[in-house]
């Protein structure tokens, strides 16, 4: 837990605090008797010790004492006190008795309000305490002790009998008037303890008679000054235990007020009294409790209570208050012990330290009258059982400090059930971890949610003692979630099981040790092999050429094995151990015999437990034969770890004769390494048995089958038929993967990557075998295979090879065409390779025969080579057995597969040419059809890689004649790709050069007519004969394009010199004048923006060069495009000049205009509001129509206020336009002159129009 200890370290140095620092212990009397309030020593202490919550001083002060006081307006009643034993009952009627009795005693009282209450009854009382523990009647009892109380105080008075009076109100009302004549002004106060044991003691027509008196006590207070109190440990006006005498109880009940002593009152005295603390001893204890908060599900809400009641559980009190019991011992005297027991420990750093409610369970096992009880007798007798067998054998050994914890908790609960020891109540796992604040050191580590994580560890410790217990004792209810001890699950298996193996016999060890045996050795799903017998056929591996071998598994001595057929290669024997058999041992190479010599009382108890287990299963039924079943299981389990523990030194192994222990065998080995496990696997019993065996065999395998294929990988009886049937399907062309990798090597049948059975000795073998048959002849199965059906072998003597293995071989040697393999129904060559796959092996196996294969067919081979652009000699030199035409039509083979793989791609995309397809889809359909079975003849040529193979080569005259048409479909294709490749760069470019230039240029008229030449001339020639004309028509109108699109760019684009010319016009002085004399209003400012924009609208460009053209059709400086710059497509040279002539014509304009407008009289009128200055430049300008060298904003600004007295009018030429046509045309002159002036009047409307000026635009 992350808690600093550093939090309980004081300044003076660095000790853990201890829980005697935390808390300001005040021990308590173990029983306070009412009695002992009459001695005046024990009377001052007893008051001034009795510590009293708010809501305990709430209660006696508005409850209690006011039944006491003389307050006429008070109806007063009988008071009973209601509390458990231990709670203070007889504290809290001695100390407001003694009160009354005294009013000396009014300021010891704890609680102000308490103290401000009982002034009213302070001193005004003569007290008499008894305590109830007779036969006579209530009756006599009471009478009794008040007269002797009466006579001691002075007072004479004696009560009538019984039988002589008709109700007992009136003596009382006697008694009192005596009483009141000797102390006027005092009361009686009448205090009983023990008063329900007395009740309960009495029979049921005395009860009768008790209870009547009662009442009348009760009643007598309410007009009387006696009063009447009496202490009860449960409020009996409720109690199932008086419901026989229910009417005479409600009766008392209206005469009687119930004080309740509830379970916080006595938290709170365990707080103020024994555990009290200062406020840095509280932020401590918080500070301590914090970091475990998160953990529980209302700790850090209940913070306050837990700092409170440190290190009390606030949960302890309130289940201890649920408990029946029949001896008289409290909460506070038990908690008082348990805290004064751990007052100098430390406070635990890894866990809350709390005391919680299962603490309680040691007080329980340690007092004898407890043990005696019968309702506590079985709840202890079955958690000593679950105690017992979790501290020995518990699943999680770091668990058990909880799991006991959990027990002792649940001990305590079952006996809060209120006596019924048997109900199915108890806590959930939830209540569990919160009430007893269980904990596990090293939960903060687990990440998750804190309160969950703890729970879910508090649910496994529940699982895994129910578990160690087989289910016994403890059960959960499945509706609830709730956990309790069932005592009705009483049955202690482990110690049936204990008392059955001290009855058993040597035999049933052995027969025990057998069973055992035969799991870890694997085979209990496994029959045995000859039924009657413990024998199965077994495999051991050898080492040294990584296969198993068959052999059989025999448990007992050879003498006693029964005749096992076939024969294999080895036997191992277990010998009985505990009564072994008499036999001779003659050192058979094939035998090793297993003995168990190192038998300690560990194995011993481990066999018999399991033994006996096993036995009381088998006459048991459900739940208790599956608990024996389990405990075998565990019995077991334990074996198995003692051979784990012990094998290599217990067991003696003997083969030939000689016998070492299984560390002496291992010497100087790896039994791990042998056993092939990897890093994180165990070696189990099995493995150790088998490496021993396999080692002790070794020499046996080799004698039996010298030259035996050796693996590189481990080939088990298992996993052989996967291997043989991957090594197949790479013989048939499929994937090499490893596993047929390890088989072919292992037969000697590749070199490097290339499968060459000639290297095989196996193959060869075969190969001498039939040519050893003559020209024709075949070998039959029986000549190669031969064994008892299930041990079938080829060459037993020297390969002992199994029929799968040889299977592969012939396979290779059909695969190298050197055999044809007879089976039912088919034969398999060289050509038919793929039934090695589709066959079954077991079918292959049964092979009918082998046969040599055909001669080669040479006439058909050469046509085939001349196909193919071989020279057609190579046939021959095949017969000769030459490998150099196999390998050359192998190669020539692989080509064409790839060019009809290439050409088959490229057609359906790469078909298009100058925007469209060069095939039609039915043609693409045929052209394709014919390239797949092209491709099919040329896949069916790959196998006949060999010499041997091409004599099973299945093709005619025909299948080459049809080929040859698919060979020539095939040059086609690949002729129009190239064509495709090689001009469609060309003819894509021309179809952008046709987009570049207007539709109407010359060449783009001629580039359309060749493109429907050439694609004309296609559509005929399918094999692309004429590639070298379409490549000179395609490059003579790329020329032609350049040569255009130049002289269309050296026309539309501005040279060197020009662009000088371009950039002198932009800063000629007249322009500067104009952009100057446009600050005039009058002027018409857009002719000058028309100006400028076209000026800038001529670009220049003098880097195009022709090779950059030949890459793109566009100038990649200027973009140029014709057909996007329609116009009169003027040489920018003469528009340059044009432009320079316009811009005389539209100064000269402009001056005019300002001239002619300035000799206006009305404007002239206006120059003598000039400033001199002003109108001197306008006079001067009037005068001479000649601008000033520069045009100044002076200039500019007297010539604009000179003229501010004219309103200028814009107008478009669109706008003179549309007033012409308003009415339609064609018009008479007379029409249009009306409508000019009708324009003209509407935009002069309501001005002086001698003062406007229209400017067009």
């Amino acid at each position: 837990m992350a808690w600093s200890r550093s939090k309980f370290i004081d300044g003076e140095g660095a000790m853990s605090m201890r829980y005697t620092d935390l808390i300001q212990f005040e021990p308590i009397e173990s029983v306070i008797q009412l009695l002992d309030a009459n001695r005046p020593d024990e009377a001052k202490k007893l008051v001034s010790t009795y510590v009293i919550s708010d809501d305990m001083a709430a209660r006696i002060a508005k409850l209690m004492i006011p039944q006491l006081s003389f307050d006429a307006s008070v109806d007063h009643m009988g008071v009973l006190v209601v509390g458990n034993y231990g709670t203070g009952k007889s504290h809290l009627m001695s100390v407001l008795s003694l009160v009354a009795e005294d009013a000396a005693h009014l300021p010891l009282i704890q609680h102000p309000q308490v103290a401000e209450a009982a002034e009213s009854i302070a001193g005004k009382f003569k007290v008499h305490r008894i305590e109830i523990s007779s036969r006579m009647s209530l009756r006599d009892i009471i009478t009794q002790q008040l007269q002797l109380f009466l006579e001691k105080h002075g007072v004479i008075y004696t009560f009538p009998p019984a039988d002589k009076v008709t109700n007992n109100k009136a003596a009382f009302e006697e008694m009192m008037a005596a009483f009141a004549d000797v102390h006027p002004n005092q009361g009686i106060l009448l205090v009983v303890d023990e008063f329900l044991d007395y009740l309960r003691s009495r029979r049921d027509h005395d009860l009768v008679l008790d209870l009547s008196f009662l009442r009348e006590i009760g009643e007598v207070t309410k007009h009387l000054r006696f009063r009447f109190v009496a202490g009860v440990q449960e409020a009996i006006f409720d109690s199932s235990r008086f419901q026989h005498v229910a009417d005479s109880l409600r009766r008392v009940k209206d005469r009687f007020t119930q004080v309740l002593l509830a379970r916080q009152d006595v938290s709170f005295v365990v707080a103020e009294r024994l555990l009290k603390k200062s406020s840095d001893q509280q932020n401590k204890i918080r500070s301590y409790l914090t970091p475990f908060a998160k953990f529980y599900g209302s700790m850090n809400e209940r913070m306050d209570e837990y700092v409170r009641l440190f290190p009390v559980h606030p949960d302890y009190i309130g289940t201890f208050e649920r408990l029946v019991f029949t001896e008289k011992r409290g909460a506070l005297v038990t908690l008082r012990d348990q805290i004064q027991a751990i007052l100098d420990d430390e406070v635990p750093e890894d866990r809350p330290g709390l005391i919680g409610y299962d603490k309680f369970w040691d007080t329980v096992k340690s007092n004898q009258v407890l043990r005696a009880d019968p309702n506590i007798g079985p709840v202890l007798k079955v958690s000593e059982v679950l105690t017992e067998r979790v501290t020995k054998a518990f699943t999680r050994p770091a668990y058990r400090p909880m799991a006991l914890r959990i027990i002792d908790g649940l001990s305590v609960h079952r006996l809060t059930t209120g006596g019924d020891i048997y109900v199915p109540v108890g806590p959930t796992a939830e209540e569990l971890r919160d009430t007893l604040c269980l904990y596990q050191p090293g939960i903060e580590d687990m990440g998750g949610d804190p309160e969950a994580d703890l729970l879910s560890q508090v649910q496994t410790v529940l699982r895994e003692t129910m578990k160690t217990v087989n289910g016994q004792f403890i059960s959960k209810a499945p509706d609830t979630e709730q956990y309790y001890l069932d005592l009705k699950k009483d049955v202690d298996y482990d110690a049936q099981i204990e008392k059955r193996a001290e009855t058993l016999s040597d035999d049933a060890l052995d027969r025990a040790y057998y069973s055992a045996i035969r799991q870890l050795m694997e085979r209990t799903d496994e029959a045995s092999y000859v039924t009657g017998h413990q024998i199965w056929q077994y495999q051991v591996e050898w080492q040294d050429r990584r296969v198993e071998r068959d052999g059989y598994l025999f448990f007992g001595a050879p003498n006693d094995r029964p005749t096992a057929q076939p024969e294999r290669d080895f036997y191992i024997y277990f010998i009985q151990p505990f009564e072994p058999p008499r036999f001779r041992d003659d050192h058979k190479p094939d035998e090793v015999f297993f003995r168990l010599k190192g038998l300690d009382d560990a194995i011993r108890r481990h066999l018999s437990f399991y033994a006996a287990a096993q036995d009381l299963a088998s006459t048991a039924s459900g739940g208790a034969k599956s608990i024996y079943l389990d405990k075998a299981k565990d019995a077991l389990r334990d074996m198995s770890r003692w051979l784990q523990e012990k094998q290599m030194t217990a067991y003696e192994v003997t083969y030939q004769g000689k016998a070492k222990t299984l560390q002496e065998w291992t010497k100087g080995i790896s039994l791990r390494d042998k056993a092939r496990l990897g890093p994180e696997e165990r070696i189990n019993f099995r493995d150790v048995v088998n490496v021993i065996s396999g080692l002790a065999l070794n020499n046996q395998f080799a004698d039996v089958a010298p030259e035996y294929p050796t693996f590189s990988a481990l080939v088990t009886e298992s996993n052989r038929r996967q291997l043989v049937g991957n090594a197949l399907r790479a013989l048939a062309g499929g994937n090499r993967t490893k596993d047929a990798v390890v088989i072919l090597d292992g037969l000697e049948m590749l070199d490097g990557d290339r499968i060459d059975p000639t290297r095989s000795r196996y193959a060869q073998e075969v190969l001498s075998r039939l040519k050893a048959k003559g020209h024709g002849q075949v070998l039959n199965r029986a000549e190669l295979v031969s064994g008892d059906t299930d041990v079938e072998h080829f060459a037993p003597v020297k390969f002992r090879l199994e029929p799968d293995l040889l299977v592969t071989v012939l396979g290779g040697l059909v695969y190298a065409g050197d055999i044809v393999l007879a089976i039912t129904g088919d034969k398999i060559d060289s050509g038919k390779l793929t039934l090695l796959a589709e066959r079954s092996l077991d079918e292959l196996r049964q092979f009918k025969h082998v046969e040599a294969p055909k001669e080669i067919n040479v006439a058909v081979l050469r046509s085939l080579f001349e196909m193919l652009g071989l020279p057609p000699g190579l046939a021959q030199q095949a017969t000769q057995g030459s490998d150099e035409p196999v390998k050359r039509l192998q190669e020539e083979v692989s080509k064409l597969t790839r060019r009809v793989l290439s050409a088959t791609t490229d057609m359906q995309g790469r078909l298009s040419f100058w925007g469209q397809p060069l095939l039609r889809e039915e043609e693409i359909a045929d052209w394709r059809t014919k390239l797949d079975a092209l491709k099919s003849f040329s896949e069916s040529l790959a196998p006949y890689n060999t010499v041997g193979k091409l004599k099973n080569l299945r093709i005619g005259s025909d299948d080459i004649a049809a080929q040859k048409k698919n060979l020539e479909v095939l040059g086609a294709v690949e002729r129009m790709l190239e064509l495709v490749g090689e001009l469609g760069s060309t003819a894509s470019y021309l179809s952008q050069a046709e987009m570049v230039l207007s539709p109407d240029h010359d060449w783009v008229k001629k580039a359309q007519e060749t493109r429907k030449q050439v694609l004309d001339k296609l559509a005929a020639d399918r094999t692309a004969q004429h590639a070298a004309e379409y490549r000179q028509t395609l490059g003579q109108l790329k020329k032609d394009y350049i040569a255009a699109y130049t002289a269309q760019h050296s026309k539309a684009r501005l040279g060197v010199a020009e662009d000088k010319t371009k950039a002198a016009l932009q800063k000629d002085p007249r322009l500067v004048s104009m952009r100057a004399l446009a600050g005039i209003s009058l002027l018409p400012t857009s002719q000058l923006t028309s100006f400028e924009e076209k000026l800038d609208k001529l670009k220049s460009c003098a880097s195009l060069v022709d090779s950059e053209l030949a890459a793109s059709p566009v100038c990649p400086h200027c973009n140029f495009r014709p057909a996007n710059e329609q116009g009169d497509m003027l040489p920018a040279a003469n528009v340059l000049k044009q432009l320079d002539d316009e811009l005389d014509r539209l100064l000269e304009n402009w001056v005019q205009t300002l001239v002619e407008n300035l000799e206006d009289p009305i404007i002239q009128s206006n120059f003598e509001l000039l400033k001199d200055s002003s109108r001197k430049i306008v006079s001067g300008f009037a005068e001479t129509g000649t601008l000033p060298d520069m045009v100044t904003p002076e200039f500019i600004a007297a010539v604009q206020e000179a003229l501010s007295g004219l309103e200028k009018i814009t107008v478009t030429g669109e706008d003179i336009k549309q007033a012409l046509l308003q009415g339609g045309s064609p018009a008479t002159p007379e029409d249009l002159r009306k409508r000019f002036e009708g324009f003209l009047n509407d935009r002069c409307k309501g001005k002086d129009t001698t003062k406007l000026r229209f400017v067009v635009e």
